[in-house]
């Protein structure tokens, strides 16, 4: 159905917001008295990724497409050391963050949102989330044709832009999690977005280390209350992340970006 993976992307992007966006709309009109029902935002958004994805997927590369997407799902062998990476890198940028605010007179409640009990829990459950919703769409669908086309660093960048734009309706529905200022909430997910298409590369493409960064950076920000406490800190902590992509980038630059992207994404990119 689709010509070009140019197109694909398009109407992957466009199916996503479409489905997610209409999902909160129903919120929305519900919170301003314009309806007295609403869809549940968590899990229907996210899963509207899931969808968008295996959907324009199968129109556009057919069942090989689909059962790469699965492959990917459970791509576990890499190297032990890119486990660490997902798990620790996103804990950084928050370390440092703490310790600067700390070190400037600052005072913060690091376990306010989250028990110490209730990190792995948390983890476990945020890993499978992301695995089955999120990244399915976000690092197995459109990053492999996005990096084709860009290559890493513009890909990342861009990816990272359209990531951020799909949460704008959180932050207007009440109950969400989207308190904080959207502009750095943006080079929050730029920056993210950045350091995980570098790890991603590394893996050959494995969305299953994609969720674990994913649930590991919402893990350490949960576990950390950096997003929602001083409004210093919250910055402190985007200039961190946004360091931390920096020198990622300039790693890219250096030559060292993988090639090993699976066959079938690299293979949905010929038309370039």
């Amino acid at each position: 159905m689709f010509r070009s993976d140019r197109k694909a992307l398009v109407a992957f992007f466009v199916l996503t917001y479409v489905l997610s966006w209409t999902i909160w709309a129903t919120a929305l009109a519900f919170q301003n008295g314009l309806l007295d029902w609403r869809l549940p935002g968590d899990p229907l958004s996210y899963l509207a990724v899931t969808v968008a994805a295996l959907t324009i997927t199968a129109l556009s590369a057919g069942s090989k497409g689909v059962k790469d997407l699965f492959r990917r799902m459970i791509l576990w062998r890499v190297h032990v050391k890119w486990y660490l990476a997902a798990l620790l890198i996103p804990g950084i940028p928050a370390v440092v963050a703490m310790v600067t605010y700390a070190a400037l007179g600052g005072s913060h409640d690091v376990g306010a949102l989250v028990p110490a009990s209730a990190i792995v829990p948390l983890l476990l459950t945020q890993t499978l989330l992301h695995l089955l919703t999120e990244e399915l769409g976000w690092r197995g669908f459109a990053l492999p044709r996005l990096r084709a086309r860009f290559g890493s660093l513009v890909a990342g960048v861009v990816l990272g832009l359209l990531w951020g734009a799909w949460h704008i309706p959180m932050f207007f529905v009440a109950g969400t999690r989207q308190t904080y200022p959207f502009l750095g909430f943006v080079v929050l997910i730029v920056s993210i977005s950045v350091i995980m298409t570098w790890i991603f590369d590394r893996t050959r493409g494995s969305i299953l280390i994609a969720a674990l960064f994913h649930a590991a950076m919402n893990t350490w920000w949960a576990a950390t209350n950096l997003l929602w406490g001083a409004t210093s800190l919250f910055w402190i902590f985007v200039v961190a992340t946004a360091a931390t992509a920096v020198v990622v980038a300039l790693v890219q630059r250096r030559g060292q970006e993988a090639t090993l992207l699976p066959q079938a994404a690299t293979s949905a990119a010929s038309a370039y």
